[in-house]
């Protein structure tokens, strides 16, 4: 074990320096465990959202999905969000119905779908998404 020196402050106020022994099974390299991130670059992806530089952000959204084998939920719903801009509505519903089956307990997401629903002209199945997102959050309504 060895010993290392460490200034502290004493309580008559002077200064002096401590010994503390140090391990070293401290000092050895631990190995980091490798937990993915499946939202480290949502806020790139926002940033190139919300200055509407939409090449961008697909290209952003494109890498984050091949990282996350496509797990990464902030990023298809931009992306469902960016096709529906673009006129792609059939594409954008399809992205908003899997972002409802990533976390199927989001009234956003079945909001995003039934608005689809709509733009396509299926009113009768919109409405029918949005009672469903009506029950899962009935404050926001």
């Amino acid at each position: 074990m060895a010993l290392t020196l460490v200034p502290s402050f004493s309580l008559s106020g002077v200064w002096k320096r401590t010994q503390f022994p140090v391990s070293t099974e401290s000092q050895k390299p631990r190995q980091k465990k490798e937990f993915p991130i499946l939202e480290k670059q949502n806020w790139l992806i926002h940033l190139h959202y919300i200055r509407k530089d939409y090449e961008a952000c697909k290209a952003v959204i494109k890498e984050q999905l091949q990282e996350t084998q496509g797990l990464c939920e902030y990023a298809i719903y931009v992306q469902a969000l960016i096709f529906r801009l673009e006129g792609n509505i059939q594409e954008s519903l399809e992205l908003f119905q899997t972002c409802a089956v990533l976390s199927p307990q989001s009234a956003d997401n079945l909001k995003q779908v039934a608005r689809s629903l709509f733009l396509l002209g299926k009113h009768k199945a919109a409405i029918e998404v949005y009672n469903e997102a009506a029950k899962l959050n009935q404050k926001d309504w």
